[in-house]
């Protein structure tokens, strides 16, 4: 029912689950004609029991709702199945008999899930060669299609409950009536295949990967970019990632077909070389064809939206937009806004980059603000501007009204983005990497043909991580695209490595896939033989441009007075306890000193010398004291973290009284 493989990494793993491909959720019939059923064919009410009979029968159950007790229930529930074979009974409803509990269970309601098997009888599927040839001269879809199997019984749906009753083989060749536990069979899957995902059904050959590797590419195919849909020109979406020139894999599964993976695809077949190569591709880092990337390689564009509306502030003032007049408006300094029309904002087609405003808006100062103020400024500047990270053009300008007849705004930003080191790529086998290099293709390696692989992956991230698939996804893209045609990596079938190997040696390859392949940078043949073929591979939206920063100064936390956290809020880089340690044992303490005080949350108190407490200070007019013991001379400064200050401030709030021994503390009784 659950897909094995798609669940998410961290807290939520085994909590988060995913439907598999053929799963259906109930939604429920009347439980009325059921219990008309079970009256007419002997259930017995407990008005016409005795209590002395309920434990030799069978108790009956619909929806959890005990209606009583059958003496013969097999006959019972033989004809349960069969009615709902020939849908005289809802094929939603569930019946489930636990012979140990002596209960036979109903189900009508709705939100169980379910899924279609097809149904055997003395050990030999119902369905038939000459059905599925119906099925496929059909000329109408609509004419005798799924709906038609499941009446004429030989498709049935199973919910989790019944499931446990059952005996499912997972292929038909399991159905020999000449091995002794064969005759127990009672449903045979449709395909073995349809156990997984969405997500996991794009994964070529996942029978042959190391089961976390699925795992991991469930979660990175959602952050693939392709086609997400046909119409992305026309929608605002508040993030759009969309591939230049994505390609249908060479090497595809059937459960592809029909999730319609083809037509929308996420990726490119890459020519991908396994080797280490100048050593820029350690550590799960590849090195990229710099040629191919200049020639469109795995390019895409980026699209932000940014939306604004007026409000009303009241019956006569709203929010406006336009040009905001610095005459009249209190304006923030560091935005520009000179790319903004006399509407007050920025036409397609204008280059923006950080701090430019793309929505220009204001709103009245009230007649109370105004009065604290400066009485020439009568409007307040709201207007939005660009992410300060970013740059981009003004691609589209939505101008409309909402409901209450006041104006609403959407401004989408595009920026290209051209693969470069740090970005992130994957194959569809949880092989995850990010660019380290970039060569042009007379650096790159070339084989006798002449053929330079846009990428090479370092060979130590197979043995340790077993993904053979992509092994075999390789060698079969080599044959696919040698004989023009696509390979198939559905899970569960009888392809086989060496099937593969001799397809390939006919097309005049090495069996295995390697190729001899020369320097890019001195033209020698290379001592090994390398592995190389066409890969799927995807571009996935973690880009170095959305994580790369840097802070010299910035704003700071009101509470702690430390440097803020996050870029968006252009805040520091944690300096954590394990950095602290590094810096410990090298002993550097003045490194240490600048990093976690005085680039943080330096700060000065003064200090009683006599009772150790914080005491009073006006530097202004040079008078300090104590109020603990009235002190007014033996007062020094001491320098501590502002953090410190609020823990101390904290412990005096619950009568603790943290005391400073300074160099000179001064007991009032005489003890130093």
């Amino acid at each position: 029912m659950m897909c094995p493989a798609e669940t998410p990494e961290g807290q939520a793993c085994g909590l988060v689950k995913n439907l598999a491909l053929m799963v259906y959720i109930t939604v429920g019939s009347a439980a009325y004609p059921i219990l008309e059923f079970l009256e007419e064919w002997g259930t017995e009410n407990f008005e016409e029991i005795s209590p002395s009979v309920i434990p030799q029968a069978t108790k009956i159950f619909v929806n959890g709702m005990w209606v009583g007790v059958h003496r013969d229930p097999d006959m019972l529930v033989k004809t349960l199945r069969r009615l709902r074979r020939r849908v005289d009974v809802n094929t939603e409803v569930g019946v489930v008999r636990d012979i140990r509990l002596k209960e036979l269970r109903i189900y009508t309601d709705y939100g169980r899930c379910s899924r279609p098997l097809f149904i055997v009888d003395n050990q030999r599927l119902l369905i038939k060669k000459r059905d599925i040839y119906a099925l496929q001269q059909r000329v109408n879809a609509e004419e005798d299609g799924w709906h038609h199997l499941v009446a004429k019984g030989f498709i049935e749906y199973i919910d989790t409950e019944e499931e446990e009753t059952t005996m499912i083989s997972m292929t038909i060749t399991r159905l020999r009536p000449d091995e002794a536990y064969s005759e127990t069979y009672t449903h045979c899957e449709i395909h073995p295949s349809l156990i997984l995902g969405v997500c996991a059904s794009i994964i070529p050959f996942p029978d042959h990967n190391q089961s976390p590797r699925n795992t991991y590419q469930s979660a990175m195919g959602k952050q693939a970019m392709g086609i997400y849909v046909t119409n992305y020109q026309f929608r605002m979406d508040t993030l759009a990632y969309v591939l230049y020139y994505p390609q249908k894999p060479l090497v595809t599964t059937r459960a592809m077909e029909h999730l319609h993976f083809r037509q929308l695809p996420a990726g490119i077949n890459a020519i991908v070389a396994i080797s280490c190569y100048s050593g820029y591709n350690q550590e799960d880092s590849v090195i990229m064809n710099q040629s191919s990337i200049d020639r469109g390689f795995f390019r895409s564009l980026f699209f932000r939206s940014y939306r604004d509306e007026e409000k009303k502030m009241g019956t006569l003032v709203k929010e406006d937009f336009g040009r905001p007049d610095r005459a009249s408006t209190m304006v923030r300094h560091n935005l520009s806004r000179a790319k903004l029309d006399d509407d007050g904002l920025a036409p397609p087609g204008t280059r923006v980059s950080g701090e430019d405003v793309i929505i220009g808006k204001t709103t009245p100062i009230s007649q109370d603000e105004a009065q604290g103020q400066s009485s020439r400024y009568t409007r307040r500047d709201h207007s939005i501007s660009l992410r300060h990270s970013e740059t981009g053009m003004v691609d589209q300008v939505l101008l409309t009204t909402n409901a209450d007849g006041l104006r609403f705004v959407k401004v989408r930003v595009r920026s290209v983005r051209i693969p470069q080191i740090g970005d992130k790529f994957s194959s569809r086998h949880g092989q995850k990497g990010t660019v380290g290099m970039t060569y042009t293709q007379e650096d790159m390696p070339w084989t006798i043909e002449g053929v330079t692989p846009d990428i090479i992956v370092n060979p130590h991230a197979i043995p340790s991580r077993m993904t053979i698939g992509q092994l075999i996804e390789c060698i079969m893209g080599k044959v696919a695209a040698h004989m023009g045609k696509e390979g198939d990596a559905t899970p569960f079938t009888d392809v086989t490595v060496d099937n593969i190997s001799k397809a390939l040696h006919k097309c005049g390859y090495q069996m295995r896939g390697f190729e001899r392949m020369y320097n890019g940078h001195t033209g020698r043949p290379l001592t090994a033989m390398i592995f190389l073929g066409p890969t799927y591979y995807q571009r996935l939206k973690h880009m170095v441009d959305d994580k790369i920063h840097s802070r010299g100064r910035g704003p700071v936390q009101i509470l702690t007075r430390q440097p803020a956290e996050g870029r968006s809020r252009d805040g520091g880089l944690r300096f954590g306890e394990m950095e602290r340690d590094c810096m410990i044992a090298h002993g550097a303490a003045n490194f240490l000193k600048e990093r976690l005080f005085d680039q943080s949350d330096a700060y000065r108190v003064h200090v009683c010398e006599t009772c150790g407490l914080i005491a009073i200070a006006n530097l202004k007019k040079n008078s300090f004291e104590c109020r603990g013991c009235k002190n007014k001379t033996d007062i020094v400064q001491v320098h501590i973290p502002y953090a410190c200050k609020l823990l101390f401030q904290e412990l005096m709030s619950m009568a603790i009284a943290p005391r400073m021994l300074t160099k000179g503390l001064k007991n009032a009784k005489g003890r130093k």
